[in-house]
């Protein structure tokens, strides 16, 4: 299950729980759809809480690739940054996928939600947006909860 708040736009935040099946993840792209729809640039805050949720569901990959092929240029347009948070255990496997040049943004793989909400702060301050991390922490936090 993975769950989304739009509540600090242009920080979208989500918190995913377990293994997805086929139809959350084409409602996760759905969601993206709607994001990039907005056409204002935003960045993404993304907190896998265990190990299962990490897995693809069977046939995503197809799903996934053509989904990045056909928003791949939305995507570098309007993406200032990616923070993926994931457990411990599982950062230096994640952290081998290149999800920089996947995506073609910044995009950065951490074990600590602090260190990739500051991360991210740094990148919104190039865009001369300042992004409470408090804030934004209380909210995931939040998030967190109910997945």
């Amino acid at each position: 299950m993975i769950r989304h708040d739009l509540t600090h736009w242009p920080l979208v935040l989500s918190a995913a729980h377990g293994v997805m099946s086929l139809d959350e993840q084409l409602a996760f792209f759905s969601d993206w759809d709607g994001w990039l729809d907005r056409g204002e640039s935003f960045s993404t805050l993304r907190v896998f809480t265990d190990a299962e949720a990490l897995k693809r569901p069977e046939g995503g990959a197809k799903e996934a690739k053509v989904w990045l092929q056909a928003n791949g240029e939305r995507i570098r347009q309007l993406v200032i940054g990616m923070a993926t948070v994931v457990p411990p255990e599982a950062l230096e496997d994640m952290s081998r996928m290149n999800a920089e040049k996947l995506f073609g943004v910044p995009a950065q793989m951490f074990d600590d939600v602090n260190e990739a909400a500051m991360w991210l702060a740094s990148l919104e301050a190039t865009q001369g947006r300042p992004l409470d991390v408090g804030r934004a922490l209380r909210g995931l936090t939040a998030l967190r909860r109910q997945s």
